[in-house]
């Protein structure tokens, strides 16, 4: 892991730490709503275009 990738880890992580479960619930959400999208797009970039 990059030097550079280890200090965002660590300044992620004392960032959450002072949120409160509501607004951990709302980041949260909105990653899984990320990865969603994620995979709907990867799955959509591999069908072929039918038309």
């Amino acid at each position: 892991m990059s030097e550079e990738k280890r200090i965002l880890i660590v300044e992620t992580v004392k960032n959450l730490r002072q949120m409160d479960k509501e607004s951990l619930l709302i980041i949260k959400s909105g990653s899984e709503l990320l990865r969603a999208r994620d995979a709907l797009d990867s799955k959509m970039s591999a069908e072929p275009i039918t038309g």
